[in-house]
């Protein structure tokens, strides 16, 4: 097993354990403390390695609730003046952010989004549907539209 595995690893076992505890209580203050004020690359690890664990696993429903929590922490923490704010659903448009060259326009065109993380910088981190992928990306704030509830 190479370091890398071995941290993947370890990452989905505290995921699991923290959607575990979700299953009889809200997360303790102290997870949430920890969990507060991640950085963009913290939030794509976690938020990435959660919708992996989620996309491919079979009872997912306390990981959804945790990533779930996690969005809520996010939230609450993004800039007051926010055209988007984490766990807002997005669809992407105008011309379409080099790094989703890879991708099929038509399937990015038709995939709803959540918003992982928002910053002080003009791009926001976007995750599509975990049923579908856990792609997270990093596009600008300008090429998402928030979807109307």
């Amino acid at each position: 097993m190479t370091d890398e595995q071995a941290t993947e690893n370890v990452i989905d076992r505290l995921l699991l354990a923290l959607a575990a505890q979700l299953d009889t209580s809200a997360l303790a203050p102290g997870a949430v403390e920890a969990l507060a004020d991640l950085s963009r690359a913290e939030a794509h690890l976690i938020f990435g390695q959660a919708g992996h664990l989620v996309h491919y696993g079979a009872d997912t429903e306390p990981l959804q609730t945790l990533i779930h929590a996690i969005s809520a922490m996010q939230r609450r923490e993004a800039p007051e003046d926010a055209a988007v704010r984490p766990g807002d659903a997005v669809r992407l448009v105008g011309e379409l952010p080099e790094s989703l060259a890879g991708y099929d326009e038509t399937w990015l065109r038709e995939t709803v989004f959540v918003v992982r993380y928002v910053g002080r910088s003009p791009m926001v981190d976007v995750q599509s549907q975990l049923t579908e992928d856990y792609v997270i990306a990093t596009v600008p704030a300008a090429s998402v539209e928030p979807l109307r509830r």
